[in-house]
């Protein structure tokens, strides 16, 4: 009998409004009636949700505490909030293994319609319990030309931290919201921007189940285990600023890391920096999971939204899509993470490798332009530890490099193998030093040795002048890495088949649908931003310490990290399409961004977690001359960024906030509601009137006929 109601299950988990047997007796009916069921929120502890809105259909979401999980319950939809003109009334049976979620395709709908929906448990006492009353709206047909207006958001972190962002939302008319990745966050009690304890501070239920990171005395935990990740969900779902959005307009939603793991790639995770292997390809499909039991987004599961089948986990799942809302707007919805290759520089990568030598160089160079005598200067000169007139260099440098391994944490055997590889020939002359004073440093002065003169040393590109320093690290690999260095990296690489970061069948698909879109504006949902990040730190105002007077790259595990696709992208795809706005996230931070004539760019500041100032200003504290520096670079950070990429318009590194963009013809409104940091660390639910004097807006328009971005006031 089980297997009986299972097989009915998948048969109507995607049900026709049209066709729904509405037609109970009258007492029943009289008993469902809106206010006669009472809402419990505890039976519906998530409340409710709707996704991915079609003119035809809309992806339904509710989960019912597992205390109270029944085998069957049912669903209503209606044309008004009373619940008399019902659409759909239909009994449907709760799917095992799903954490208590439920997830329902609703076809046969009107385009460009408001619905009301709920679900419905049968209660011995008072006939029925109901969930939240949710409102969705379907999407207006591919040839209406009617206004849209909806919200784009991203980077909610729970631990210490409240969505009063939100609030401002909850006052407009939206046809969807767009959350733009890091809709969890997979670490609790980081002790750099997360709360341990208090009413916002989650401790993991399977602490077995969980990865273990920092030093023994502020250690704290990232999800792996399915109930870690189920958890999470669980609990960012549980806040009543979210469940009010997610209750008034359908969710469009894509995946950015930390639904996973922190600057992911694929199912790698970064923690260890190369210290050690995290690729986990089960904990990314228990990510994906609890992602696709949790969020209401409408893709091609087979016959069942759910329960997840694990073999259409990664690496199969496909969560890039396109969404058509009306002449108006076609949705690219776009995945950075699943199919991207690692960050170009290994965060593992020696800082003495020599990425490009002398001969690599003056064979490639002449491609891009360039020659390598004019070149020569900037680069770096390198020693061939293969040649035997390097022999004690060899061995001197072996023993401080295989030292140098032992003290990162490396096993003996690893150790080896790594310094085996490291000395093995052409190494940087100035790490080459530097291993040399490590090992002079305990050697007699008969047995010392010193590196040769600079003078007559080809010259190449090693690691060390993008900025890589240390044998593991993010620093010289994902974060502050030399700009001039790194875009000469990038272009030498360009020229072998390097992989897309979306992969060849999205980029090919991306290329496909812009160009066969005819809607008035293309928006291009990215997870991390398009935007240039520069910081030049050689300005005299900052007084930075020799070493750091160079101009870096902020961030490349953004699109800075692949500038030439970037590049390409935009005169390939964006540009020639025309109408192409960039909505982005990740940096926790406010940009507006006139890319071209033709593509600009929005990058939303972060609902809650913390702003890219206060990281960077957390990451500058301390004493001596680097930190002093650091310091003077935050407090003109804005102005930096604004001087190191021309095509910025508008920058804010300070306040949280939301995006709205509203189309109306050929005009487009673009909207940040910003909040100061502080803001989000008190519950301001039951007085959003204490937000208006603290709020600020700032406001964009621009027109389908020349796309140019203007500042409102």
């Amino acid at each position: 009998m089980h297997n009986l109601n299972r097989r009915r299950f998948l048969k109507v988990v995607a049900v026709t409004a049209a066709a729904a047997a509405v037609a109970p007796a009258g007492r029943v009916l009289a008993a469902m009636a809106a206010d006669a069921v009472r809402i419990s929120r505890v039976h519906f502890p998530q409340s409710v949700a709707s996704g991915d809105p079609r003119p035809d259909r809309v992806l339904l979401w509710t989960r019912v505490a597992a205390e109270r999980l029944p085998r069957a319950l049912r669903v209503q939809v209606a044309d008004d909030p009373a619940f008399t003109a019902l659409r759909l009334d239909r009994e449907i049976v709760v799917p095992d293994d799903s954490d208590g979620c439920i997830k329902l395709r609703v076809e046969g709908l009107e385009a460009a319609r408001a619905y009301h929906y709920r679900f419905l448990i049968a209660d011995d006492e008072s006939g029925f319990v109901s969930s939240p009353h949710g409102r969705t709206r379907t999407a207006p047909a591919a040839d209406a030309d009617v206004p849209l207006r909806f919200a784009f958001l991203s980077c909610q972190d729970y631990g210490g931290r409240w969505y009063n962002s939100l609030l401002p939302l909850l006052d407009q008319e939206l046809d969807f919201v767009l959350h733009l990745g890091d809709f969890i966050y997979e670490t609790v009690g980081d002790p750099q921007f997360q709360s341990r304890g208090g009413e916002r501070g989650i401790a993991f239920e399977d602490r077995t189940g969980a990865i273990e990171l920092g030093d023994a005395k502020a250690g704290f935990q990232a999800a792996r285990s399915l109930s870690n990740y189920r958890q999470l969900h669980r609990t960012f779902r549980g806040d009543e600023a979210l469940q009010a959005l997610l209750e008034r307009a359908p969710l469009v939603a894509i995946w950015d890391d930390h639904e996973f793991s922190d600057d992911c790639w694929q199912d790698v995770g970064t923690y260890r920096d190369g210290n050690a292997d995290e690729r986990d390809r089960e904990r990314r499909r228990n990510a994906e999971q609890a992602y696709f039991e949790y969020m209401p987004v409408d893709l091609d599961f087979g016959e069942a939204p759910l329960p997840v089948e694990r073999g259409r986990l990664f690496p199969n799942v496909q969560l890039w899509r396109g969404l058509r809302f009306g002449r108006a707007l076609d949705l690219v919805l776009t995945d950075y993470r699943s199919a991207r290759p690692d960050h170009p520089i290994p965060e593992d990568a020696f800082p003495g490798a020599v990425v490009y030598d002398r001969a690599a160089l003056e064979a490639r160079l002449p491609k891009l332009g360039m020659d390598y005598a004019t070149l020569a200067p900037s680069l770096l000169p390198y020693v061939d530890l293969a040649a035997p007139e390097h022999h004690k260099l060899r061995e001197a440098a072996r023993l401080a490099v295989a030292q140098a391994y032992r003290d990162a944490g490396q096993a003996p055997a690893a150790a080896e193998q790594r310094t085996a590889a490291a000395t093995a020939g052409l190494i940087a002359l100035p790490v080459l030093a530097q291993f040399l004073t490590a090992y002079n440093a305990g050697a007699p002065a008969e047995a010392q040795v010193a590196p040769p003169p600079a003078g007559d040393l080809d010259r190449g590109l090693p690691w060390l002048a993008l900025g890589k320093t240390q044998l593991f690290s993010s620093l010289g690999a994902r974060y502050l890495v030399v700009k001039d260095s790194y875009d000469l990296f990038a272009a030498l690489r360009a020229l072998d088949d390097t992989p897309s970061a979306y992969g060849a069948t999205q980029r090919a698909w991306l290329g496909e649908r812009l160009r066969g879109s005819d809607a008035r504006f293309k928006v291009v949902a990215s997870s991390v931003s398009f935007t240039s990040l520069v910081l030049d730190l050689a300005r005299p105002e900052i007084a930075a310490p020799e070493p750091m007077r160079r101009r870096f790259y902020l961030n490349v595990d953004h699109w800075d990290g692949f500038p030439v696709e970037r590049e390409r992208l935009m005169a390939e795809l964006f540009d020639p399409t025309g109408g192409v706005i960039l909505l982005s996230g990740d940096i926790h931070a406010g940009f507006a961004t006139q890319h071209s004539a033709g593509t600009v760019e929005f990058t939303a500041p972060a609902v809650s977690s913390e702003t890219l100032k206060g990281i960077l200003a957390r990451s500058s504290e301390g004493d001596g001359e680097q930190a002093e520096a650091g310091r003077r670079m935050v407090a003109m950070l804005e102005q930096l960024f604004a001087d190191g990429f021309a095509p910025l318009r508008y920058v804010q590194t300070e306040r949280h906030g939301v995006g709205v963009l509203s189309i109306d013809g050929a005009q487009v409104e673009a909207t940040f509601h910003e909040l100061p940091d502080d803001v989000c660390r008190t519950r301001l639910y039951d007085t959003p009137e204490a937000l208006r004097t603290r709020a600020r807006t700032q406001r964009f328009t621009l027109d389908r006929a020349d796309m140019q971005l203007r500042p409102v006031g």
